[in-house]
């Protein structure tokens, strides 16, 4: 009796014990929605937002081919869109958002799937640095806005020091961003990008005096590009 032979596709059943390897989960931000969808979406808001505001862009020139660190000022909850639009790139940068969005059911999993993703504001956020350097370190973009919060016009800012710190980690220039502050409804405003730079850090590990005041160094760059 002859015996039957196994072709190398034949399917070979685990043996008892054995469980099937699953396949690995795709990353939030990689996918369908942020490579088919994401363009699409582009061209509604580059419609959409000028009728309310009046943008006018400039230094888009400014943004380096590799990555870096994007740091806006933040004054109107759609500064991340208006920076979006500036950039004009095929795909968004990484986008550092406060935990609390990413508690809504439907627009937490549209955020990540648009590669924003949850930073703790208030306490020392582990996760989020490290995500961060990953995408810094793969050769993509991240946006930070180092104040952290919405600041209204004549209002005093503490911004945080991780975007400096970040871009000290990973060997990247930092990219100040101007987003006007004041806006009004069927008014101009402007949305500025100046040139790349990398801080004079003192040391390899710069401590929290040096960071301060690179940010401050920052802040100032970005606000001296609205004046």
């Amino acid at each position: 009796m002859r015996e039957k032979s196994v072709g190398a596709d034949a399917h070979i059943s685990p043996q008892p014990g054995e469980t099937k390897k699953a396949k690995p989960k795709k990353e939030p931000g990689n996918g369908f929605a942020v490579r088919y969808i994401y363009p699409i979406l582009w061209w509604i808001l580059r419609i959409t937002l000028p009728l309310y505001h009046w943008p006018r862009f400039r230094g888009r020139e400014n943004l380096p081919e590799g990555p870096c660190v994007i740091c806006a000022n933040h004054a109107g909850f759609a500064d991340p869109l208006w920076v979006f639009l500036l950039m004009k790139t095929r795909l968004p940068p990484w986008t550092m958002a406060r935990s609390s969005l990413f508690e809504k059911p439907v627009f937490g999993p549209f955020l990540a799937s648009m590669r924003a993703f949850p930073v703790d504001r208030d306490n020392p956020d582990l996760t989020a640095v490290k995500k961060s350097l990953s995408v810094l370190k793969n050769g993509e973009k991240l946006l930070i806005f180092p104040e952290g919060t919405r600041v209204k016009k004549g209002k005093k800012s503490e911004p945080k020091s991780g975007a400096v710190l970040l871009a000290q980690r990973a060997g990247v220039p930092l990219v100040p961003v101007y987003l006007t502050h004041k806006r009004r409804p069927f008014a101009p405003m402007r949305v500025i990008m100046g040139k790349a730079y990398t801080p004079a850090y003192t040391s390899r590990r710069p401590d929290a005096a040096e960071l301060e005041a690179l940010t401050a160094e920052l802040m100032e760059k970005v606000y001296a590009l609205g004046k």
